[in-house]
Protein backbone atom coordinates (compact mmCIF):
# COMPACT_ATOMS: atom_id res chain seq x y z
CA UNK A 1 0.00 0.00 0.00
CA UNK A 2 2.89 2.12 1.14
CA UNK A 3 6.52 2.30 -0.43
CA UNK A 4 9.29 5.11 -0.66
CA UNK A 5 12.57 6.27 -0.82
CA UNK A 6 14.88 8.91 1.04
CA UNK A 7 16.35 11.27 -1.01
CA UNK A 8 19.97 11.50 -1.94
CA UNK A 9 21.94 13.77 0.22
CA UNK A 10 21.66 16.43 -2.74
CA UNK A 11 17.53 16.53 -2.00
CA UNK A 12 17.77 16.17 1.68
CA UNK A 13 17.37 19.72 2.14
CA UNK A 14 14.16 19.71 0.08
CA UNK A 15 12.80 16.39 -0.28
CA UNK A 16 11.51 14.46 3.04
CA UNK A 17 10.39 11.43 1.12
CA UNK A 18 9.43 10.12 -2.42
CA UNK A 19 6.41 7.70 -1.97
CA UNK A 20 4.29 5.34 -3.96
CA UNK A 21 0.62 4.86 -2.81
CA UNK A 22 -1.49 1.88 -4.43
CA UNK A 23 -4.94 1.23 -3.21
CA UNK A 24 -5.81 -1.97 -5.53
CA UNK A 25 -9.54 -1.14 -4.80
CA UNK A 26 -12.17 1.53 -4.27
CA UNK A 27 -12.06 3.54 -1.24
CA UNK A 28 -13.88 5.92 -0.07
CA UNK A 29 -13.09 9.34 2.07
CA UNK A 30 -13.83 7.58 5.11
CA UNK A 31 -10.67 5.31 4.49
CA UNK A 32 -8.50 7.86 3.27
CA UNK A 33 -7.80 10.93 6.00
CA UNK A 34 -4.52 12.19 6.20
CA UNK A 35 -3.71 14.62 8.39
CA UNK A 36 -1.00 17.84 7.94
CA UNK A 37 2.53 16.34 7.55
CA UNK A 38 4.51 19.67 7.54
CA UNK A 39 5.14 18.95 4.13
CA UNK A 40 4.32 20.01 -0.03
CA UNK A 41 3.40 17.58 -2.59
CA UNK A 42 4.10 16.79 -5.96
CA UNK A 43 1.68 14.03 -6.78
CA UNK A 44 1.38 11.97 -9.98
CA UNK A 45 -1.63 9.61 -10.49
CA UNK A 46 -1.45 6.92 -12.68
CA UNK A 47 -4.38 5.14 -12.11
CA UNK A 48 -7.90 5.84 -10.63
CA UNK A 49 -9.69 8.74 -10.30
CA UNK A 50 -9.45 10.86 -6.92
CA UNK A 51 -11.38 13.58 -5.62
CA UNK A 52 -9.66 15.13 -2.50
CA UNK A 53 -12.02 16.60 0.30
CA UNK A 54 -11.09 19.57 2.42
CA UNK A 55 -12.84 22.25 4.00
CA UNK A 56 -12.99 24.30 0.73
CA UNK A 57 -15.05 21.30 -0.54
CA UNK A 58 -14.63 18.03 -2.63
CA UNK A 59 -12.43 18.57 -5.55
CA UNK A 60 -11.27 15.98 -8.54
CA UNK A 61 -7.24 15.75 -8.62
CA UNK A 62 -5.63 16.43 -11.96
CA UNK A 63 -2.96 13.72 -13.32
CA UNK A 64 -0.13 16.21 -11.49
CA UNK A 65 -0.52 18.68 -8.94
CA UNK A 66 1.33 20.79 -6.36
CA UNK A 67 -0.18 20.49 -3.20
CA UNK A 68 -0.05 22.74 -0.26
CA UNK A 69 -0.82 21.59 3.55
CA UNK A 70 -4.21 21.01 4.37
CA UNK A 71 -5.68 21.54 7.65
CA UNK A 72 -7.18 20.21 10.34
CA UNK A 73 -6.87 17.38 7.69
CA UNK A 74 -8.08 15.97 4.38
CA UNK A 75 -9.33 12.62 2.85
CA UNK A 76 -9.42 11.52 -0.96
CA UNK A 77 -11.74 8.46 -2.47
CA UNK A 78 -11.48 6.82 -5.93
CA UNK A 79 -14.02 4.40 -7.49
CA UNK A 80 -11.53 2.28 -9.01
CA UNK A 81 -8.33 1.12 -8.10
CA UNK A 82 -5.98 3.92 -7.24
CA UNK A 83 -2.20 4.18 -7.73
CA UNK A 84 -0.16 7.67 -7.45
CA UNK A 85 3.13 9.15 -6.44
CA UNK A 86 4.43 12.07 -4.15
CA UNK A 87 7.47 14.34 -3.52
CA UNK A 88 7.14 15.43 0.27
CA UNK A 89 8.30 18.46 -0.28
CA UNK A 90 10.21 20.47 3.17
CA UNK A 91 8.35 23.47 3.95
CA UNK A 92 10.71 26.22 2.11
CA UNK A 93 11.11 23.76 -0.84
CA UNK A 94 8.34 25.23 -2.87
CA UNK A 95 9.55 28.29 -2.53
CA UNK A 96 12.91 27.50 -3.66
CA UNK A 97 12.21 25.48 -6.14
CA UNK A 98 9.14 27.01 -8.64
CA UNK A 99 8.91 30.59 -6.40
CA UNK A 100 5.33 29.78 -4.17
CA UNK A 101 5.11 30.02 -0.92
CA UNK A 102 3.39 27.10 0.97
CA UNK A 103 1.33 28.92 2.45
CA UNK A 104 -0.29 30.44 -0.90
CA UNK A 105 -1.45 27.30 -1.49
CA UNK A 106 -2.77 26.17 1.53
CA UNK A 107 -5.99 23.63 1.49
CA UNK A 108 -5.54 23.77 -2.15
CA UNK A 109 -3.15 22.63 -5.47
CA UNK A 110 -1.81 23.82 -8.51
CA UNK A 111 -1.73 21.81 -11.39
CA UNK A 112 1.15 21.43 -11.91
CA UNK A 113 1.65 21.49 -15.94
CA UNK A 114 0.99 25.51 -14.99
CA UNK A 115 4.57 25.55 -12.96
CA UNK A 116 6.83 23.43 -15.12
CA UNK A 117 4.78 22.74 -18.41
CA UNK A 118 4.81 19.92 -20.49
CA UNK A 119 7.74 18.55 -18.27
CA UNK A 120 4.76 17.49 -16.47
CA UNK A 121 2.64 15.00 -18.80
CA UNK A 122 6.64 13.83 -19.96
CA UNK A 123 7.28 12.63 -16.41
CA UNK A 124 4.10 11.00 -15.86
CA UNK A 125 4.14 9.67 -19.21
CA UNK A 126 7.94 7.72 -18.31
CA UNK A 127 6.36 6.49 -14.65
CA UNK A 128 3.32 4.66 -16.62
CA UNK A 129 6.27 3.19 -18.90
CA UNK A 130 8.14 2.33 -16.02
CA UNK A 131 8.23 -1.41 -14.87
CA UNK A 132 8.31 -1.44 -11.48
CA UNK A 133 8.00 0.61 -8.13
CA UNK A 134 11.89 0.95 -7.64
CA UNK A 135 12.06 1.98 -10.97
CA UNK A 136 9.31 4.90 -10.42
CA UNK A 137 10.68 6.27 -7.76
CA UNK A 138 14.16 6.56 -9.40
CA UNK A 139 12.73 8.40 -12.22
CA UNK A 140 11.46 10.84 -9.65
CA UNK A 141 14.26 11.33 -8.02
CA UNK A 142 16.44 11.86 -11.11
CA UNK A 143 13.20 14.98 -12.20
CA UNK A 144 14.06 16.51 -8.47
CA UNK A 145 17.70 16.51 -9.17
CA UNK A 146 16.83 18.57 -12.50
CA UNK A 147 15.40 20.85 -10.55
CA UNK A 148 17.80 21.71 -8.01
CA UNK A 149 18.75 25.60 -7.64
CA UNK A 150 22.21 26.14 -8.82
CA UNK A 151 22.90 27.80 -5.46
CA UNK A 152 20.78 26.49 -2.53
CA UNK A 153 20.52 28.26 0.66
CA UNK A 154 20.00 27.47 4.15
CA UNK A 155 17.51 30.18 5.73
CA UNK A 156 16.70 31.05 8.56
CA UNK A 157 13.39 29.48 9.08
CA UNK A 158 15.24 26.43 7.49
CA UNK A 159 17.32 26.99 10.81
CA UNK A 160 14.26 27.30 12.77
CA UNK A 161 12.28 24.33 10.93
CA UNK A 162 15.12 22.28 11.64
CA UNK A 163 15.19 22.77 15.31
CA UNK A 164 11.41 22.24 15.72
CA UNK A 165 12.25 18.69 14.23
CA UNK A 166 15.51 18.40 16.44
CA UNK A 167 13.00 18.76 19.72
CA UNK A 168 10.51 16.52 18.02
CA UNK A 169 8.18 19.36 18.80
CA UNK A 170 8.40 19.52 22.51
CA UNK A 171 9.01 22.65 22.86
CA UNK A 172 7.29 26.03 23.54
CA UNK A 173 6.88 29.32 21.04
CA UNK A 174 8.52 30.91 23.68
CA UNK A 175 11.58 29.06 23.27
CA UNK A 176 11.70 29.07 19.60
CA UNK A 177 11.71 32.79 19.82
CA UNK A 178 14.26 32.82 22.33
CA UNK A 179 16.61 30.73 20.25
CA UNK A 180 15.73 32.45 17.59
CA UNK A 181 16.92 36.10 18.84
CA UNK A 182 13.76 37.57 17.59
CA UNK A 183 10.39 38.33 18.78
CA UNK A 184 7.11 36.44 18.76
CA UNK A 185 5.25 38.90 16.30
CA UNK A 186 8.40 38.90 13.96
CA UNK A 187 8.16 34.95 14.11
CA UNK A 188 4.45 34.75 13.72
CA UNK A 189 4.81 37.08 10.57
CA UNK A 190 7.80 34.71 9.04
CA UNK A 191 5.79 31.37 8.98
CA UNK A 192 2.28 32.40 8.24
CA UNK A 193 3.68 34.33 5.11
CA UNK A 194 6.02 31.15 4.06
CA UNK A 195 4.61 27.80 5.47
CA UNK A 196 0.89 29.29 6.48
CA UNK A 197 0.92 28.41 10.10
CA UNK A 198 2.07 30.46 13.22
CA UNK A 199 5.15 28.67 14.56
CA UNK A 200 3.24 27.30 17.50
CA UNK A 201 0.61 25.30 15.04
CA UNK A 202 3.71 23.97 13.27
CA UNK A 203 5.17 22.82 16.50
CA UNK A 204 1.73 21.54 17.63
CA UNK A 205 1.68 19.70 14.58
CA UNK A 206 5.39 18.25 14.72
CA UNK A 207 4.54 16.66 18.08
CA UNK A 208 1.56 15.37 17.12
CA UNK A 209 3.05 13.56 14.10
CA UNK A 210 6.24 12.18 16.00
CA UNK A 211 3.87 10.69 18.96
CA UNK A 212 1.48 8.76 16.15
CA UNK A 213 4.86 7.58 14.66
CA UNK A 214 6.42 6.50 18.02
CA UNK A 215 2.74 4.64 19.05
CA UNK A 216 2.04 3.41 15.82
CA UNK A 217 5.31 1.35 16.13
CA UNK A 218 4.51 -0.20 18.95
CA UNK A 219 7.66 -0.59 20.88
CA UNK A 220 6.25 0.93 24.34
CA UNK A 221 3.25 1.76 26.56
CA UNK A 222 0.89 4.25 25.26
CA UNK A 223 1.00 6.31 28.23
CA UNK A 224 5.18 6.13 28.00
CA UNK A 225 5.13 7.57 24.75
CA UNK A 226 2.82 10.67 25.60
CA UNK A 227 4.93 11.60 28.77
CA UNK A 228 7.78 11.51 26.52
CA UNK A 229 5.80 13.80 24.44
CA UNK A 230 4.88 16.18 27.17
CA UNK A 231 0.99 15.14 27.20
CA UNK A 232 -0.69 15.74 29.99
CA UNK A 233 -2.33 12.18 29.91
CA UNK A 234 -4.08 10.77 26.93
CA UNK A 235 -7.30 12.83 27.32
CA UNK A 236 -4.90 15.71 26.37
CA UNK A 237 -3.29 13.70 23.73
CA UNK A 238 -7.06 12.35 22.12
CA UNK A 239 -8.34 16.17 22.60
CA UNK A 240 -5.39 16.42 19.41
CA UNK A 241 -5.90 13.50 17.88
CA UNK A 242 -9.69 13.81 17.04
CA UNK A 243 -9.22 16.85 16.18
CA UNK A 244 -6.72 16.24 13.26
CA UNK A 245 -8.39 12.27 12.64
CA UNK A 246 -11.73 12.06 14.31
CA UNK A 247 -11.22 8.32 15.05
CA UNK A 248 -10.34 6.24 18.13
CA UNK A 249 -6.66 5.63 18.79
CA UNK A 250 -7.43 2.03 17.86
CA UNK A 251 -6.44 2.68 14.29
CA UNK A 252 -3.11 3.30 15.38
CA UNK A 253 -2.79 0.55 18.11
CA UNK A 254 -4.64 -2.11 16.50
CA UNK A 255 -4.05 -5.16 14.63
CA UNK A 256 -5.83 -3.61 11.44
CA UNK A 257 -3.03 -2.24 8.85
CA UNK A 258 -4.98 0.65 7.21
CA UNK A 259 -3.54 3.28 5.60
CA UNK A 260 -3.40 6.19 8.42
CA UNK A 261 -1.21 3.60 10.52
CA UNK A 262 1.21 2.39 7.38
CA UNK A 263 2.39 6.18 6.74
CA UNK A 264 2.56 6.49 10.19
CA UNK A 265 4.69 2.96 10.96
CA UNK A 266 7.12 4.11 8.51
CA UNK A 267 7.85 8.00 9.08
CA UNK A 268 10.17 10.41 10.86
CA UNK A 269 12.35 7.52 11.72
CA UNK A 270 15.65 8.43 10.11
CA UNK A 271 18.32 11.87 10.16
CA UNK A 272 17.09 12.77 6.70
CA UNK A 273 13.44 12.95 6.94
CA UNK A 274 14.23 14.91 10.16
CA UNK A 275 17.10 17.51 9.76
CA UNK A 276 17.51 20.54 6.86
CA UNK A 277 21.48 20.31 7.44
CA UNK A 278 23.32 18.53 5.19
CA UNK A 279 27.11 18.19 3.83
CA UNK A 280 25.28 19.59 0.78
CA UNK A 281 25.19 22.86 2.26
CA UNK A 282 28.33 23.07 3.52
CA UNK A 283 29.33 24.88 0.80
CA UNK A 284 26.71 27.90 0.94
CA UNK A 285 26.52 28.34 4.71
Amino acid sequence: MHKFSLPSKELSHLVKRIYEINIPHASTFAENQVVPMGTGTITFVLKGNPRVKSIKGIQVIPDFILSGQYFPFFSFDSDVPLLYYGIALKPTASYKLFDIYLADIKNDFINLEEIIGDEAGQVRQKLLQADSTDERLSLLEDFMLQKLPVSPKYTHLDKLVDFIYQKQGILKASELCEYADVSRRYLEKKFRKIIGFTPGQFIQQVRFNFTCAEIARNERPVNDVLQKFDYYDRSHFMKNFKRYYGKDLSVLTGNNMSLFKEVYSNILHSETENKYYSPFYAKAL
